[in-house]
């Protein structure tokens, strides 16, 4: 039994090797305004997840960064797609379906974790939250960075949206 835990804990260390976090740049700046705030809490949120793959040695460990992860991600996509439906925005239907399939992917993967045990979470957690840093940057670059033209249209519309606050509690997924 202890040789197992060496073995994981040395699985635990080499992940922590290979952890990327993403560094907010102007090449990510969409409005200057409540959609870049977001994006950044995104990423801080992500960041948390990907920092501490090499402490989770249980589902109930990442619980809380997924649970905000997701309710964050929820209410994000619904603040960017309120302006972009308001103020015409041409691509508005393709981007709320990639939202969808967004939460949907994330869903799998909260299923996936919660199904790892002791032996595959390191690995589990490894693969969230490879997908989870790609997903972020792709999004904004591929499909939030195109709204740029659109901004001072919708930045009308989003007035009186007010910064959204990372809950504390961190409810279950």
């Amino acid at each position: 039994m202890a040789i197992q835990e060496k073995e994981r804990g040395k699985e635990r260390a080499a992940a922590s090797k290979t952890v990327k976090v993403i560094q907010w740049g102007e090449q990510f700046v969409v409005d200057g305004g409540v959609i870049d705030r977001d994006h950044k809490t995104l990423f801080g949120l992500i960041n948390e997840f990907n920092q501490n793959i090499p402490r989770y040695q249980s589902f109930d460990q990442m619980v809380a960064v997924l649970a905000a992860l997701k309710t964050y991600t929820q209410t994000h996509f619904q603040r960017e797609e309120k302006p972009q439906e308001i103020s015409g925005y041409p691509f508005q239907e393709d981007h709320k379906k990639e939202h969808a399939e967004i939460i949907n992917n994330f869903d799998g993967w909260v299923q996936k974790a919660k199904s790892a045990n002791e032996d595959t979470i390191t690995a589990v957690s490894v693969e969230i939250g490879s997908f989870l840093r790609e997903w972020l940057t792709e999004h904004v670059i591929e499909q939030d960075l195109p709204m740029k033209p659109y901004v001072e249209r919708m930045r009308e519309h989003a007035r009186g949206m007010g910064e959204l606050v990372q809950d504390s509690t961190r409810p279950s997924p």
